[in-house]
């Protein structure tokens, strides 16, 4: 039971990676906050949690939201009175061409995808300080660091902009026993790649990852184990992209 009593927030918790992390993390013993846009499947995921024997709360948030996000993390601490885990995991995706990009689109994808992690970090921090640990891990993207291979130029910046802000937060939380890593997936089987085009050709394991196997890996960040890793983006992309 390596989160036995944790208390760990996971945005967009109701689908895919988010719904695979809220399961991984309650099968470890971790006291599960989803804080999703769309209560309905949150709920649904609520109750898987809980049949696990460990407790849950779904709270409708918009992350991209300040309020609403302060609201979240406030009644995170009247129901738990700690919070040790951050999962910046909601998100939105796109294939729009350059030239098709509305400034509407632009700034959605900006206000999810890197204002929302920036928000739900700030209101964790002076709880986290005050305990004097915590793990933040955000999602970033293989697309952040090539350009996007078929996503849009908005989203792979938003994702490009979540792994820079992880060494930010990295440099600034240290000193206070935080650690803060980001993930950069390749292509996972959930719903939001349901019309991504197949790419297995350039993946050197030859197959899209289950959504399992990033939680796995949110789970090491989270973890003791990864208790000595900090401002780093951990590749979970099947060999599809190798950085050095």
């Amino acid at each position: 039971m390596r989160l036995k009593d944790r208390v760990a927030i996971i945005t967009g918790g109701g689908q895919g990676i988010g719904r695979a992390t809220c399961l991984t993390f309650a099968k470890e013993g971790a006291n599960i906050v989803i804080a999703e846009y769309n209560p309905t499947t949150a709920e649904t995921v609520g109750k898987e949690i809980k049949a696990l024997g460990v407790e849950c709360l779904v709270i409708q948030t918009d992350v991209s939201n300040g309020d609403s996000v302060r609201s979240m993390v406030k009644q995170a601490l009247d129901s738990f009175g700690r919070i040790d885990i951050l999962v910046n995991n909601a998100g939105i995706f796109s294939y729009t061409q350059i030239e098709d990009c509305t400034e509407e689109e632009w700034d959605r994808m900006m206000a999810v995808n890197l204002k929302g992690p920036f928000l739900c970090s700030q209101a964790v921090i002076d709880t986290m300080k005050t305990q004097k640990s915590g793990r933040i891990i955000s999602l970033g993207s293989l697309a952040g660091q090539v350009g996007g291979l078929v996503a849009s130029a908005p989203y792979s910046a938003s994702k490009a902009g979540v792994m820079c802000l992880t060494k930010s937060l990295a440099r600034a939380l240290g000193p206070h026993n935080i650690t803060v890593n980001a993930i950069a997936p390749g292509v996972a089987a959930t719903d939001m790649t349901t019309n991504h085009p197949d790419l297995t050709s350039q993946m050197v394991l030859g197959r899209v990852a289950q959504p399992v196997e990033v939680a796995n890996t949110i789970l090491f960040l989270a973890s003791d184990e990864g208790s000595y890793v900090t401002g780093f983006t951990l590749n979970v992309n099947g060999g599809m992209f190798m950085s050095s």
